[in-house]
């Protein structure tokens, strides 16, 4: 398995209001959200790091859940590999591999020897 970088991070937001004032924000960091639904939003930077942000009660959150807030994944260049890696070395893989075919990408989730869930994800 290579890894290739921290790429994903979740992070469970309180429905807050997004700024929409654009002069009131540095134009670096205007982000706007790749996909909106309701209880998450996908922000997707210029180098492909992604950030997802779910509502605390969102139906998009596993059963398994996502550490009561945070999740980090890491990008890898064979995510099939990778999960197999996983598997072979006593890690619990929590689902199947995911595709999202729009955007070239695909994840799932498992976890780690301390006991959080870690996610891996691969963008081709």
């Amino acid at each position: 398995m290579q890894i290739e970088g921290i790429n994903l991070a979740r992070a469970h937001s309180r429905a807050r209001p997004v700024r929409r004032d654009e002069e009131a924000v540095p134009r670096g960091f205007r982000l706007t959200p790749m996909i909106e639904q309701d209880g998450w939003t996908l922000l997707a930077m210029p180098n492909g790091t992604m950030l997802d942000l779910f509502e605390p009660d969102s139906e998009l959150i596993p059963n398994y859940g996502l550490n009561d807030g945070i999740v980090f994944g890491f990008r890898v260049d064979d995510i099939e590999a990778a999960s197999a890696e996983l598997e072979a070395a006593g890690l619990e893989v929590l689902c199947e591999i995911r595709r999202i075919p729009e955007m070239n990408y695909a994840y799932c989730h498992f976890r780690g020897p301390d006991g959080r869930v870690y996610g891996i994800n691969e963008q081709k």
